[in-house]
């Protein structure tokens, strides 16, 4: 019969097939093994060749100083410079790993109290969440619109919540996250610090899955009213000017940002050839002011919408040009450990940098951003004085009235206490030589070294 002689075939053949179907499996799994191996081999010394300029151990044990607009930090053990980027004109100093000044609790203690102030007073203006009022409020057309995209219930789903820890925070793209989340992810003593810097993901990406939703939406006030619970916030334009040289500058360093946003950007908004793939800084701000940024990046939309400040109890807002100082506080606040002083980086956009980027606006352009932009002014407090004075005075006529109602400098303490430290270093170092870094280690710009190898390992269009 045919079917039984196919079948004493088959099972005379089947064990050679086996073994040979096992032998082609070891082989892959060998294969892939070794070309991973290779990959992160290499990545990790193009990433520290690129890093090699900068890094203050390649410079004969000279101290770096710190200019007018850089702020003190510490490299980490695998993050020791950032590149800026290819069109800054400015040049940088490196920090060393000198642990940060530390300031009086006192002082930190009064400067929230003034940041909250300001966040309860905007609430209330708005006669929003937690502070509504119910009274009649006289808003203009643009404001009622703007207000009227602010989500009317709490955004929970928003917030990273450890019930152990007593400790909530709402992560604001492009604001310290992928710093902050490293912290969170330590806190879970599931992490060396050596780990933490070999991440195969984003850690803003790992840390939701440490940092899972409660139970139930209805146990979020209960919990929230036991908690030190952040709000993180930076000037909004600067963390539009560091969004748009993580994401778009370069379409070479970040392909999928060119992919996803540039190319529709050039596309629409270029009027004359430029040398520059990419979109530039005045197309980036022409196309983000003619659509809707809640369709948009994340770093491209208002904090508010996404942390609605005014519908939950924060008790600690955490400005990016102060986090080192606002996180330790918030984590003795909270009964938490000291954080690492060698573990801290922030890179700061300095005043030459705001003037090469801003200087490409006209007025009315950058008036336009601080309307789409003015409740995180409002809750945040920022001024919007040096960016106005570099842009340029353009065609449009502007009303003397939106000019007088601009908000002007805030008396941030410890940011005047940080500018002291500043000079002070300065002063000191007066009489020694000042080590010039090249321009592609700078330490100035919206790109720090974290967010570097993050990218670096795994291309992403945000942080």
């Amino acid at each position: 019969m045919v079917l039984p002689g196919i079948l004493r075939r088959v099972n005379k053949t089947l064990p050679a097939l086996l073994q040979t179907i096992a032998i082609i499996c070891f082989i892959h799994y060998i294969a892939k093994g070794v070309l991973v191996k290779t990959h992160m081999k290499m990545t990790h010394q193009d990433y520290h060749f690129r890093t090699k300029a900068g890094s203050p151990h390649a410079h004969a044990g000279r101290a770096a100083k710190l200019n007018a607009g850089t702020r003190h930090s510490s490299s980490s053990p695998h993050s020791t410079a950032a590149s800026s980027s290819s069109t800054s004109t400015t040049t940088a100093t490196a920090s060393t790993t000198t642990p940060m000044p530390t300031f009086p609790d006192e002082v930190i203690e009064q400067e929230q109290q003034r940041r909250l102030d300001t966040l309860h007073q905007a609430c209330t203006r708005m006669n929003m969440g937690l502070w509504k009022n119910g009274e009649e409020s006289n808003f203009t057309k643009e404001e009622s619109l703007t207000i009227a995209a602010v989500p009317k219930i709490p955004l929970y789903q928003a917030l990273l919540v450890s019930e152990k820890k007593k400790l909530a925070v709402c992560p604001v793209v492009r604001a310290g996250t992928q710093w902050l989340s490293r912290r969170l992810l330590h806190l879970t003593g599931k992490f060396s610090k050596t780990q933490l810097y070999r991440l195969h993901e984003p850690p803003s990406a790992i840390v939701r899955h440490h940092y899972a939703y409660l139970s139930s939406w209805e146990k979020y006030p209960v919990v929230l009213a036991q908690c030190v619970t952040i709000l993180m916030g930076r000037h909004p334009l600067d963390r539009l000017l560091a969004s748009y040289r993580h994401v778009l500058e370069d379409p070479d360093k970040n392909p999928h940002g060119y992919l996803h946003y540039g190319k529709r950007i050039v596309r629409a908004y270029r009027k004359a050839p430029t040398p520059s793939k990419g979109p530039t800084f005045e197309e980036f701000v022409r196309f983000l002011l003619e659509h809707d940024s809640h369709h948009l990046d994340e770093a491209w939309q208002p904090t508010i919408r996404r942390c609605t400040p005014c519908h939950i109890p924060y008790n600690v807002v955490v400005h990016y040009e102060t986090l080192w100082h606002d996180i330790q506080w918030a984590w003795k606040k909270a009964g938490l450990v000291s954080l690492n002083t060698t573990d801290y980086f922030v890179q700061t956009i300095t005043p030459q940098i705001r003037r090469e980027y801003f200087s490409q606006l006209t007025l009315a352009q950058i008036i336009s951003l601080y309307k789409k932009f003015k409740l995180d002014f409002e809750i945040y407090g920022y001024s919007l004085e040096e960016h106005i004075a570099y842009a340029q005075p353009g065609d449009e006529a502007i009303d003397p009235a939106i000019m007088n109602n601009l908000p002007r400098n805030n008396p941030d303490l410890l940011q005047k206490y940080m500018k002291e430290e500043e000079e002070k270093t300065l002063k000191e170092d007066k009489d020694g030589d000042e080590l010039q870094l090249p321009l592609e280690s700078s330490f100035t710009g919206g790109k720090g070294p974290e967010e570097i190898a993050d990218n670096f390992l795994i291309p992403s269009a945000d942080d």
